[in-house]
């Protein structure tokens, strides 16, 4: 898929394998379900779910007959749903953030607000990120790190935006994170990330990162099989990880 279209699609809610269906009926018209499900690379039951899905966002629309076939929406139009979804969105955004502070409240005081919380796939974890950057009481992030692992498991585009939104936020980040070349060649760069890296020996190479800011622990495996994050909510055990940082920092050479 053309990276243009790809990112276009995604601007607008669309998932990988939505995105993979729509470019199949755009390309080439009218089509069978299953002959989508082969050019999409996608199983049928998964394939008729994501045009059910589609149709019910005026993107693909299907014949009645002996045999239904299934359409997208002309090429030429697609533009302008773009751009008509891409305010809607906008809209929505600007809606829900005005209610979050009440549905805050409320769940403060139901005391529903959970302790615990898990985060799976690449996805889950880039939201997971989010809530580093947001509500923040503190402007200070302390995060034990495999940088090589963080870069490898999040992609390059996810660390710059990331990197790049906490920046703007003047929100500091204190790294304690194993001497490895990569992690060396990206020390070079704490100024302008307004971060701090503090090298402990390559022997003790992770595959994860701790990060500990306001009242909250953050867990995160970057495991290929099955990348995940929890996030704990705990005043006592963010106050050990932080006296815990403290120590290896103030102890590394």
């Amino acid at each position: 898929m053309p990276p243009t279209i790809k990112r276009a699609l995604e601007s607008i809610g669309l998932g990988d394998k939505e995105s993979r269906v729509l470019l199949v009926l755009l390309e080439n018209g009218p089509m069978f379900a299953a002959a989508v499900a082969r050019s999409a690379k996608l199983n049928r039951t998964t394939t008729y779910g994501i045009l059910k899905e589609l149709a019910s966002k005026g993107l693909v629309s299907s014949s009645s007959g002996a045999a239904t076939k299934y359409q997208s929406i002309a090429p030429e139009l697609l533009p302008a749903y773009i751009e008509r979804r891409g305010n809607e969105l906008l809209e929505m955004q600007k809606q829900v953030s005005e209610v979050v502070p009440q549905l805050k409240l409320l769940r403060a005081k139901g005391k529903i607000l959970p302790k615990v919380q898990f985060f799976e796939g690449k996805e889950g974890i880039e939201q997971a990120y989010e809530d580093k950057l947001t509500n923040r009481a503190s402007k200070t992030i302390y995060e034990f790190t495999g940088m090589d692992a963080g870069y490898e498991g999040l992609g390059a585009k996810f660390v710059e935006y990331y990197l790049k939104k906490r920046t703007s936020s003047q929100i500091k980040s204190e790294y304690i994170a194993p001497d490895t070349p990569f992690a060396r060649k990206e020390a070079e760069l704490d100024e302008k990330y307004l971060r701090r890296v503090t090298f402990i020996p390559p022997e003790y190479a992770m595959e994860t990162e701790i990060s500990i800011y306001d009242n909250k622990v953050s867990m995160t495996s970057f495991s290929a099989e099955n990348p995940v994050t929890i996030l704990i909510e705990d005043e006592n055990l963010a106050r050990t990880m932080k006296k815990l940082f403290d120590y290896v920092q103030s102890t590394a050479k």
